[in-house]
């Protein structure tokens, strides 16, 4: 989905953690990552567990300060915007996060929980005004208004998380990052979570950075799909591209990993998964950060990092060999 001006523009984006109180030893969580998410479209971002996902949206959120880079929202760059500064682009964008549990404050009612953003925003409407509109957002969520008055520890996983979707909603963002937002839930509530955000996004245009491990599910929900490993990006594409046609060897191993249900096409199925461990972010190979597990390896993987080159139209790797 080309965009002149598109509604998320990262850019080079570094997010680096010191270690201790050291200084001079970091963790490159996410080491130059650069991406843009077009108005009305779904971006998912993939990769093993630890390869930078949740950071870089935090980073987008602007929950941590990026160590480099640029963050474009709507054509305003705000990565280096103060807190107060940060209001406006706020009620643009709103996060999901992954545990439900966690991301609700317990000592809260539901409707202090969802009127707080509503206050932190100075909307300037009375008190009534903003419990009628965390009603609404109840019911935007197939949730009752009955729940205003009750406490997250009374709700199940899968209501838990429809009312951090009203909590997220009821700015009326443009732009939504979900972070694992269903890889808490049952497979059967994670369904109906991903049939509501799609509705969402037919009804109301709005636009998602969704963040998963698991790739069928990215597969349905996504235009297009960006493939992470060990803090970098290494490919980008549409979606049936990267699962019709993978260029990248992570990408390739990485669906060769997918399990398949039918235990006979899974015995017939000639699977060559990824070998070996995910190096350590605190030491992170030179060159290509794949090259340690990659069977096309050379002396130049292991040298020189590749740059993220569009090998056919709307389709980007970072390999040497492509």
């Amino acid at each position: 989905m080309p965009d002149a001006t598109p509604l998320l523009a990262v850019s080079h984006l570094k997010q680096y953690f010191p270690v201790g109180h050291r200084r001079d030893v970091v963790v490159k969580a996410v080491d130059d990552v650069s991406f843009t998410i077009s108005e009305g479209e779904t971006f998912g971002l993939v990769g093993e567990s630890g390869c930078g996902k949740s950071t870089v949206a935090r980073s987008i959120m602007r929950l941590y300060h990026p160590t480099g880079g640029r963050i474009l929202l709507d054509g305003q760059d705000i990565t280096d915007l103060r807190e107060k500064e940060l209001r406006p682009a706020r009620r643009i964008m709103q996060m999901i996060f992954q545990d439900p549990y966690a991301s609700l404050n317990g000592r809260m009612t539901v409707q202090d929980i969802l009127l707080e953003p509503l206050i932190a925003q100075h909307t300037g409407e009375s008190r009534q005004q903003m419990v009628d509109r965390a009603a609404e957002a109840l019911r935007l969520v197939n949730l009752s208004e009955s729940f205003l008055k009750r406490y997250p520890h009374e709700f199940s996983g899968g209501q838990r998380q429809r009312i951090c979707v009203a909590r997220a909603l009821i700015v009326g963002p443009r732009l939504l990052l979900c972070d694992e937002a269903i890889s808490a839930l049952d497979v059967s509530i994670q369904a109906q979570v991903v049939n509501m955000l799609a509705d969402f996004q037919k009804q109301m245009g709005l636009t998602y950075l969704f963040i998963a491990h698991d790739l069928s599910m990215v597969r349905y929900v996504s235009h297009r799909v960006g493939v992470m490993y060990l803090g970098h990006l290494m490919e980008v594409c549409e979606t049936e591209a990267i699962y019709g046609n993978p260029l990248h060897p992570y990408t390739q191993g990485l669906l060769q990993s997918v399990p398949i249900p039918d235990p006979r096409k899974a015995r017939e199925h000639d699977a060559q998964p990824i070998s070996g461990e995910i190096p350590s972010p605190l030491h992170p190979p030179a060159g290509c950060p794949f090259h340690t597990r990659c069977p096309l390896a050379t002396l130049e993987c292991r040298e020189a990092m590749p740059p993220m080159r569009e090998i056919v139209p709307g389709h980007f790797a970072a390999c040497h060999h492509i």
